[in-house]
This record gives structure tokens, sequence and C-alpha cells, in this order.
């Protein structure tokens, strides 16, 4: 055969050969793109299935905060001539226990006058810390005094009586001239008539400390107690006699007929 007659025919197997070469090319690379989708995918369904230490719900834990401690209130109040316990316990409205043990008192009806005490308005609570060790004073201060109730003579005037014959103004005064404070609870006052008036814990001062007791009813304080009468009781010329808790007399008085005369104490 003459090449003339061959050239047709290498042409032809050139085109059949490109266009071959082009098909494996055109699938090689469809194939190979199919396994990287597929590598993707199963990637990221791995990525959907793995489980994470994250957990889905996280339940919120309720954390409760500690209430303070109510406050302890208190308050320092300072002996007045004519307080007693009872009645400063009375005025601040504390229970009379409160009141002396948080001063370390053991005697109700032993005070001082100048004495600071403490006023547990929120009732008495007992430390729970441990205190820090400090230096111990070579004499340990005590709330009471350091003179003993027992120490000197007792001596009790009733001074006057005011306002005889008239409820609102009538009144017994009472003095203590002495040097010890006295402890007036189960003592009385007793008139010709019979009537007695007894007093509750009331410690009377010394060195000219005094108070009244009016006829009248009121509210007792430090310096004024009431006896809760409805009428007037006393009158000129009768005897009021002062009796202590064991029935001594231990003063008198002689209401005056009129102004210009003295009662005997």
């Amino acid at each position: 055969m003459s090449i003339r007659r061959m050239i047709p025919f290498l042409l032809l197997n050139i085109v059949v050969s490109a266009a071959v070469v082009l098909g494996i090319l055109y699938w090689w690379e469809g194939s190979q793109a199919d396994e990287a989708a597929v590598a993707a995918a199963r990637t990221n369904l791995e990525d959907l299935v793995q489980p994470t230490n994250t957990p889905l719900f996280q339940a919120e834990v309720a954390t409760s905060t500690p209430e303070p401690s109510p406050t302890v209130e208190q308050t320092i109040y300072t002996v007045q001539a004519g307080d007693t316990l009872g009645n400063i316990s009375e005025t601040f409205e504390v229970l009379l226990d409160d009141l002396m043990r948080a001063n370390g008192l053991s005697n109700a009806d032993f005070l001082q006058v100048g004495q600071e005490l403490i006023i547990p308005i929120n009732g008495f609570v007992e430390a729970t810390e441990t205190p820090i060790p400090t230096e111990t004073p070579s004499s340990i201060p005590t709330p009471i005094a350091t003179i003993t109730p027992s120490q000197g003579a007792v001596v009790l005037e009733i001074r006057e009586v005011i306002g005889v014959g008239e409820l609102v103004e009538e009144a017994i005064s009472l003095v203590n001239v002495g040097s010890r404070q006295v402890g007036l609870q189960g003592w009385t006052l007793v008139d010709e008539d019979g009537f007695v008036y007894t007093f509750d814990q009331v410690t009377l001062f010394g060195d000219g400390a005094g108070i009244l007791i009016h006829t009248e009813a009121g509210t007792s304080t430090a310096l004024d107690l009431y006896w809760g009468l409805e009428e007037s009781i006393l009158q000129p010329g009768e005897l009021v006699r002062l009796i202590d808790a064991e029935g001594t007399e231990q003063a008198s008085y002689l209401i005056p007929n009129d102004a210009g005369e003295e009662g005997d104490n």
C-alpha cells in the first residue's frame, strides 16, 4: 500500500487514540472527585456521631447562700441613783436574767452608781468564738461594788411627806443617808390605817440617794415608785413607818399638823 493511502488510517488512529486518552482522563478525574466527596461525607458523619465530654443539657446546681447571723444589738447604760436591775430591765424591755448574765452579775440587788451596764437589746447570746489570749491584769475588775453589802449600818429616813390629802401630789420621800446601799425587796411602808406598800426589787444607794413613793397609780421608774391607790390615804398627824423584810422598824415619820411643824425620823 502506498503512503498516500496510509495517511487517512494514521490520522484516524491518532484521533481515536486521543479520544480514548481524553475519556480515560475524564473518568479518572471524576472518580477522584467522588472519592474526595465520600471521604468528606464520612468525616462529617463521624463528627456528628462522635461522643464529646460536653453534655447536651447541663443542669444548674442551686447554691444556697448562708444567711448572716442576727446582729446582737447592745447598748451601754450608766447606773443612776435609785436604779434597780428590775426597773432597768423593764425600761429597756429585756429579761432580767439576760441583763445579769450579760454583765456577770450574781446579785440582782447589788449595783453601784456610775456602773456601766451592757443592755442586751436582742437577748443575751453566748460567745462561740475562741477569745484571743491577752495579758492578764494584776487585778480583774468586776461590775459589782468592791464594798460588800454587809458593810456599814443601814440608815434610812422618811425625809418628808408631800401633797398630803391630794392624790396627784401625795408622795413619801425616802432617803438613804448611810454609806451602805440597801436592797428594799420585801420592805414595807405602813400607815396607821393599815395601808401597806410592799417594795419590789429596788436598791437604794447611799450618801443621800432617795426615791419618791407616790400613793397614786402610775408606772414606776428608777426615782419614782407608785402605790397604785385610787384615793389619798395620808392625813396630818398620822405616823408612817418603814419596816424591813425581817419585820424590824427602820424609820418613821409623823406627818405635821400644819406646814410649820417638823416630822420625826
